[in-house]
Parts: C-alpha cells; sequence; structure tokens
C-alpha cells in the first residue's frame, strides 16, 4: 500500500507537488487581492463580484483548453502557464491599474489555470504508476480542499498586512517559484504523439469531449462526480444564511464550510492511504449516498451540533470522487489525457457554479437555508442511486481504443 511519505522518494513527485501547492495558493491569493482592490476603488458589490468570478470563467473553456496538454511537451507547458501568470499577475500591481483592465488580466491570467492542471493531470500518471499515482492525486486533492478553506482567509490576512498590490506581487513570486521548480525537477519528456499535424482548438476539443463520451465508463464517472458534487457542495453557497438560522455570525459560517473539507479530507485520505483497490471500488457508490442522504435531516432544522455533525459525514461521502479522479486520467488514452482532465474542469466549475446559484434562489424565494440544504441532500441522493447504477454497470466496461482522429 503506498503511503503519503513513500511519495516524496520519487525525485519529480517533490518538484511536482510543491509547485501545484504553490500555483493554487497563487490562484487564491489573485482572487482575494483583485477583490478588495475592486471593492476599495469602487465600493461597489456588483463590482466585486464581476472580479471575482473572472477567477473562475476561464474553467468553462477546459476542454480547448485542455487539449494544449496533448499538443504540447507538458513540462513545457506547465513552465509557460506560471511564467505567464507570474508576468500577467505582477502587472495588476502597478500603481492607477484601472478597475476594467485589472478584471482583463486577472481574466487572461486565469485562462493560463486550466491548461497548467491537465497538463499536470496528464504528467502524473508518467511520474508514479500504480497504487503510488492513487495517493498521489488522493494527496493533491487533500491540498486542494485544504487550501480552499484556508486560503481565502490566509488571502485576506496577507492582503491586510501588505496591501493588495504587495499581495500580488506575492502571488507573483509563488507563479515564478513554481516554474522554477518544475524547470530544476521534472525531466523534459515528448510531446504525446497525435495523428494531426496541427492543432485546432475546437477540433482537438471536440476530439476529446468524445473520446470521454464513447466510452461508457469514463462517461458514467464524470456524471456521478459532476451531479452528485453540485447538490452535495451548494452548501457552501448558503453557509452565511445558515450560520445567521443556527444563531450564529460569519466564524460559524467560516466553520459550516470547514466541516464539509474536513470530512472530506478524512474519507480521501482513508481511502487512498488505507483501503484496499478491491475495497474501494465497492464502496464508491455507498458514500456517494451517503453524501445525499447525510443531508437530508436538515429538513428538520437540527441544531448547530448535529448539523456540523451531518456536513462532515456528507464530505465524507463526497470523497468517494478522490480515487475516481486518479482513475480517470488512468483509463484515458494518454494522448488525451489533457483533454479528457479539460472536460472534466468544466464539468465541475459548471456544475458547482450552477448547484449555488440554485441554492441561493431556492433560499432567495423564502425557504429556510436548512431546508434548502436537505433540498439539496435530495438531489444529491437522486443523482447518486440513478448515476451510480449506470456507473456499476459501465465498471466492466474494457477500454475505450483511441479515436482514429484529433
Amino acid at each position: 500500500m503506498a503511503t503519503f511519505a513513500g511519495l516524496f522518494t520519487v525525485r519529480e513527485f517533490r518538484y511536482l507537488y510543491p509547485a501545484y501547492a504553490l500555483s493554487y495558493v497563487g490562484d487564491q491569493l489573485s482572487s482575494v487581492a483583485v477583490a478588495i482592490l475592486v471593492f476599495d476603488r469602487t465600493g461597489s458589490p456588483v463590482a466585486t463580484a464581476v472580479a471575482f468570478s473572472a477567477a473562475f470563467l476561464p474553467s468553462a473553456l477546459g476542454p480547448v483548453l485542455g487539449s494544449l496538454a496533448d499538443r504540447f511537451p507538458r513540462r513545457g507547458l506547465l513552465i509557460v502557464c506560471d511564467l505567464a501568470r507570474a508576468i500577467l499577475v505582477a502587472a495588476l500591481a502597478l500603481p492607477g491599474m484601472p478597475i476594467g483592465a485589472a478584471i482583463a488580466l486577472l481574466y487572461l491570467a486565469h485562462l493560463f489555470t486550466p491548461p497548467f492542471m491537465s497538463a499536470r493531470a496528464a504528467l502524473m500518471p508518467d511520474v508514479l504508476g500504480g497504487e503510488a499515482y492513487i495517493a498521489g492525486n488522493g494527496l493533491t486533492n487533500l491540498t486542494y480542499q485544504i487550501s480552499q478553506v484556508a486560503g481565502f482567509a490566509i488571502g485576506g490576512a496577507v492582503v491586510l498586512l501588505v496591501t493588495p498590490a504587495g499581495a500580488l506581487l506575492a502571488n507573483a513570486a509563488t507563479f515564478a517559484l513554481s516554474a522554477a521548480l518544475i524547470w530544476r525537477g521534472i525531466r523534459p519528456r515528448p510531446a504525446p504523439e497525435s495523428e494531426g499535424a496541427r492543432w485546432s482548438p475546437l477540433r482537438d476539443a471536440a476530439a476529446g469531449v468524445r473520446h470521454v463520451f464513447t466510452d461508457p465508463w469514463l462517461r458514467q464517472c464524470l456524471l456521478l462526480v459532476w451531479l452528485v458534487s453540485a447538490f452535495a457542495f451548494s452548501t457552501e453557497a448558503i453557509a452565511y444564511p445558515l450560520a445567521r438560522e443556527l444563531g450564529g455570525g460569519p466564524p460559524l459560517a467560516g466553520v459550516l464550510m470547514a466541516t464539509i473539507a474536513l470530512g472530506y479530507a478524512t474519507g480521501a485520505t482513508v481511502l487512498t492511504r488505507w483501503t484496499r483497490p478491491s475495497v474501494r471500488d465497492r464502496v464508491t457508490v455507498p458514500l456517494a449516498v451517503l453524501s445525499g442522504l447525510a443531508l437530508l435531516p436538515m429538513l428538520a432544522h437540527p441544531p448547530a451540533p448535529v448539523v456540523l455533525a451531518l456536513l462532515f459525514c456528507c464530505g465524507l461521502g463526497c470523497s468517494f470522487s478522490t480515487p475516481l479522479n486518479a482513475m480517470f486520467i488512468q483509463r484515458a488514452a494518454p494522448a488525451y489525457r489533457g483533454r479528457a482532465m479539460g472536460v472534466a474542469i468544466a464539468g465541475i466549475a459548471a456544475g458547482q457554479g450552477g448547484g449555488f446559484l440554485l441554492a441561493g434562489w431556492v433560499t432567495e424565494l423564502g425557504v429556510t437555508a436548512s431546508a434548502t440544504v436537505g433540498l439539496c441532500g435530495i438531489g444529491a441522493l437522486a443523482s447518486a442511486v440513478c448515476c451510480g447504477a449506470a456507473y456499476a454497470s459501465a465498471a466492466a466496461t474494457p477500454v475505450a481504443s483511441e479515436p482514429s482522429g484529433t
């Protein structure tokens, strides 16, 4: 059984992991810094929301941008993405930068995130093999969950201490350091073989979508993760109204969000560190069911301690997606891994964004936050049952052969 400590005996992983962590922290920091900068200058919540959303919109272009990871050497693409973000984010710190230009630069900087994520995901199976790859993917997912909760709080503290411009320069430095780590520690590999002589973004993206959706296992894996996550994680969008309903405020809202992440991190650790592959496969669908089932008691408006326990169980159930993420990339043909990851990124972003909007809209209609969470639990449970049955049926499907054209 692979261990997290054992992963760091692999030289390339010792460099790739901190490079990923630094790049993600950089993404979080730039989002917070620009949002604060915009609000300080305009006092407009709408303008601030537009600035903040600019960090996430490029994920919708995941299938197109992810195709870069299947056309160019992945090590070089990682370095280029980090250096481009370092330059663009540093430009945001220039004195007197117009608000519109700052938002545009932030959007451009985040256009380099999907190809970075796709290239890193596609490169990981070359760095780690077998169960080590499952464990390595689990560790990176843990890092994502922990930094998602802590990143915004840390980002706010950094901005408070060094001003938004100083935080943006620190952010640019994280990207530059990530590029240096990849250049120093990752060995060059040739670009994946492709039959097409010239890169065509739309054609390559369409080929990636076809590759994913013509393989029954890949298709059902994504639908299970997308739909269950969309409903289960929608609680995050109404954490503050839920905290107010429970008699708390912003601190409790933070605890509610952290509890979901803690449950996810706990489940991901157990699944990728201490669970045999055969057992892991058997508990995938039951865990997905748990993520929705745990939220149903919220319809009865339980007190805060019970809510925290339910949210922890929901996060625990959602951890089913961690080993599936690794298995998804392993199952995709090597020449399509970047595009497959791009499709996954786009669907997760769209699903969770839609879930956030749905939870907010239902609450806006006058439904209590607790009841809204319970209704989202019904959606997650229904998705887990329906998609889980289709996923289990597709689990024995042979690996799809690579399409003839790209």
